[in-house]
């Protein structure tokens, strides 16, 4: 068993809204390690902010587990609000491995890890708190992936490659062997990604050259 799973002692109680929640929630059958399933599901990412310690009233940090499932959204720091203020109440958090997804023995793996269906996780991999690897999603051997991190569908992030906390990798993006992305980045968009992002690298389609962070250290920088 990975790090950050759990055997089943203690309901699971899954939290959160968007895709990635509706995704888990429509299969619970496929994540069989876990006992009964306890469903909280917020009205908005928007709305987060304002109910996220009604989400968590009345269960019982003893006797229930959390999973909190929210999409990628302003740098998951709306996943990370929900996230801290469950383990702030003293929830433990369980990872989640689909039946059809598939990690190599000895993949280090902390808490709150999603692992979608169909996705592979090689072996030398590690993946920090709070990190969701989308369905079909690949991460070749001794890959990283910092805390509150994204794996969109279908993208791949290459052998020895790393993903620094707080940063989003977009659907069908393949990030290249050895390649570093620094945190709090979004590369967004679609096929092949060769070259290293600094901190606050925003890589999406509607920003041609890729825009940087302003302050804090940031600047606008010309992709090369």
């Amino acid at each position: 068993m990975s790090e950050g799973t759990a055997p089943a002692s203690r309901m699971l109680c899954l939290v959160g809204c968007g895709t990635a929640f509706d995704t888990i929630a429509s299969e619970p059958h496929a994540y069989a390690d876990h006992g009964p399933w306890l469903l909280r599901q917020a009205e908005s990412v928007a709305r987060l902010a304002a109910t996220r310690h009604r989400l968590l009233e009345g269960l019982d940090a003893a006797t229930t587990q959390l999973f909190v499932a929210v999409d990628s959204n302003a740098l998951n720091y709306a996943r990370l609000e929900l996230y801290g203020a469950a383990r702030l109440a003293g929830f433990r958090m369980v990872s989640l491995v689909h039946a059809r997804a598939w990690v190599a023995p000895g993949v280090k793996m902390a808490d709150n890890v999603w692992i979608g269906p169909g996705a592979s996780v090689n072996r030398g991999c590690v993946l920090a708190s709070d990190v969701l690897v989308n369905p079909a999603a690949r991460l070749d051997s001794d890959a990283s992936i910092g805390v509150h991190g994204w794996i969109g569908p279908g993208a791949s992030i290459g052998s020895g490659a790393s993903v620094g906390p707080h940063s989003v990798i977009g659907a069908s993006v393949s990030l290249r062997g050895g390649v570093r992305v620094g945190r709090h980045c979004v590369l967004d968009r679609a096929g092949a990604w060769q070259q290293d992002l600094p901190d606050g690298s925003f890589v999406e389609p509607e920003f041609d050259p890729a825009a940087r962070i302003v302050g804090a250290g940031y600047s606008f920088q010309k992709r090369s």
